[in-house]
């Protein structure tokens, strides 16, 4: 299979998307995005088990990524000792069960949007199913997703490092004269947790957040949360007090575990870009109460057309660095 990105031309993210409700049809400027570098090709991914799932492992220095072929998706990122992971993700693969519609099988989830064309639980074969295959080429991993239920598209999963980062990419064909979704990458971090975001305020968002509420952002009864303060141009949001969904410009999100940071970029999209959901502010946190052991650091990408090559693309970077 010939890489993506290879053929792909890639429009990208250009300052805020909407503006009082207009829509914006980023059209204008395609830009192909290059392979990685002949240079950086040097790591490989090699079969190995994750408590007893077929997986496949990548070492890039210090880190070290595994993808769950039972899960289909990136299920480690942390140390090469394989105890320090970045990411939530429980040992036990729960099923699913009468009563028990969506057990949590944590690491990198990606799923379509508006989440109100399919409610809760995520399809399973976005969420519950293993990949139907697994195949390294080189420094690319490519996981195919099943489409037992038609209604959606399937999901195709490539990672790969790009120097440090491993790039997280999914890509879906939507079917003739269907609407069309948005990309929501989807990062379970281990609760409790602080993270520490930046503020752009504008006069449809003058506080710089969006209350995320389904498919409803809510700007004018954001603040006062709980779970946020405020100083400045900067937002701490703290996981454990109060379930709350928030809306961020576009920006790197991180979290601090011990001697680790993990950082989650936003990446370019394949397609052609329509409206943006929750007035363009895509980075996203979720937090819950303390019952909940974990959060979410989410990127979400604007509505997407296809491109000329019938598909549509999403990526995101994780990167894992010690102190």
């Amino acid at each position: 299979m010939r890489s993506f990105f290879a053929q792909a031309l890639i429009v990208p993210a250009i300052g805020r998307l909407v503006a009082a409700g207009v829509v914006a049809c980023l059209t204008a400027a395609t830009f192909a995005f290059a392979e990685t570098p002949a240079a950086e090709r040097v790591t490989t991914w090699e079969p190995t088990k994750w408590h007893d799932e077929p997986s496949w492992k990548s070492v890039r220095g210090q880190a070290l990524a595994i993808v769950s072929e039972s899960r289909g998706r990136l299920i480690y990122l942390g140390g090469i000792d394989g105890a320090s992971n970045l990411l939530s993700a429980p040992a036990e693969r729960g099923e699913l069960l009468p009563g028990k519609p969506s057990p949590n099988w944590g690491g990198h989830r990606f799923w379509l949007g508006p989440q109100s064309r399919w409610g809760w639980p995520p399809p399973a074969d976005w969420e519950f199913s293993s990949a139907v295959s697994a195949e390294a080429e080189g420094d690319r991993l490519i996981l195919n997703e099943p489409r037992k239920n038609t209604a959606y598209p399937a999901i195709i999963r490539e990672y790969a490092w790009q120097g440090n980062r491993l790039r997280c990419t999914a890509r879906w064909k939507p079917g003739a004269n269907s609407l069309p979704y948005y990309g929501m990458h989807v990062v379970p971090i281990e609760a409790p947790a602080v993270m520490n975001v930046g503020l752009v305020k504008s006069d449809d968002v003058p506080l710089g957040i969006v209350g995320i509420h389904g498919d409803k952002p809510d700007t004018a009864k954001v603040l006062p949360v709980a779970s946020v303060t405020v100083d400045g141009d900067r937002a701490t949001v703290t996981s454990g007090i109060v379930t709350s969904k928030l809306g961020f410009h576009p920006q790197m999100l991180q979290v601090k575990r011990g001697s680790w940071t993990l950082f989650v970029h936003p990446g370019p999209t394949h397609g052609v870009m329509q409206l943006s959901p929750d007035h363009g502010y895509t980075s996203q946190i979720w937090v819950g109460e303390k019952r909940y052991d974990f959060c979410e650091l989410e990127q979400i990408t604007p509505f997407l057309n296809p491109g000329e090559d019938g598909w549509c693309g999403s990526t995101i970077y994780l990167e894992a660095k010690h102190d």
